[in-house]
């Protein structure tokens, strides 16, 4: 009995945890074109259309071969 107890009130306080990785975002910087120095992209017109929350990851894709 004491045993499920714990069980539960671990769950409890792990919950809010677990719900707040599951909302957390992966952005791609510059979205399809990637993090390049060819061509025109305006990262801060990408970062603008974005909304940002704690948690999330932001990745920057950068070829091998550059």
């Amino acid at each position: 009995m004491a045993a499920k107890r714990i069980v539960a009130q671990a769950l409890l306080i792990l919950m809010p945890a677990l719900l707040r990785l599951s909302l957390a975002a992966v952005y791609k910087v510059g979205d399809s074109a990637g993090w390049t120095t060819i061509g025109n992209i305006d990262y801060k017109q990408w970062a603008a259309t974005k909304t940002f929350q704690v948690g999330d990851v932001i990745r920057s894709p950068i070829s091998r071969q550059q």
